[in-house]
């Protein structure tokens, strides 16, 4: 993994982001939730087959999301020869593409320096309302499972980090940028994850991925 010194690039921050599409987040986060769900009590797949199918899945539909958000906003790229090569196009992806996917940007992006390297952090946080908990942004793996048994519950945290996976090689690929991606779980919390961008043009030999 290229270790060269990283710089924050800021992320606009938005609270309410109006989609071209009448999809609600709820719906997009319930159907992605579903379908893992599903794949994960699927007793004819072993654990490896199930990483494969949702990370085959995430390609498809994060390929299929960024076609559609990049025929209408794709003006909003601009490309500074300051900045690394895939820059703007990460940031595309972590402001609209997630905005779509899961109601509002992510909350941390890093770049090293030669623009070959991109760290993006989502972050889970609650607010309180009163007797409320209102959940800004999660994926709320912790809610869904509530599970007992430890197998069953690792078994689903890194089943939902393949689909994470997969929608960052698919929604990279339909800005025809071939990359690799790898999901790691952050501060011991597995609502907290970050999820790297590796841009195949600067891969290095490394061929094991944390997923």
């Amino acid at each position: 993994m290229d270790q060269s010194p990283t710089q924050k690039i800021q992320l606009p921050k938005s609270n309410q982001y109006k989609r071209q599409s009448t999809i609600e987040y709820p719906i997009v986060y319930h159907l992605l939730s579903t379908y893992m769900f599903t794949v994960q009590q699927n007793t004819k797949l072993n654990k490896n087959e199930k990483q494969i199918r949702l990370i085959e899945m995430g390609k498809k539909l994060g390929q299929n999301v960024m076609e559609s958000l990049a025929s209408t906003q794709f003006e909003k790229i601009r490309l500074n020869p300051d900045q690394g090569k895939y820059t703007e196009y990460v940031k595309f992806f972590g402001k609209d593409f997630w905005s779509y996917m899961f109601g509002q940007p992510v909350s941390k992006v890093q770049i090293n320096k030669s623009g070959s390297h991109y760290d993006i952090e989502d972050k889970y946080e609650e607010q309180k309302k009163g007797n409320n908990t209102i959940t800004k942004l999660g994926f709320q793996m912790t809610r869904r499972i509530r599970l007992n048994d430890k197998i069953q519950q690792d078994e689903y945290l890194t089943l939902w980090a393949s689909l994470i996976q997969g929608l960052v090689i698919g929604g990279m690929k339909a800005l025809t940028i071939d990359c690799d991606s790898e999901v790691e779980f952050i501060n011991n919390e597995p609502s907290d994850l970050r999820f790297t961008i590796q841009i195949r043009d600067f891969l290095s030999s490394r061929s094991n991925f944390l997923i």
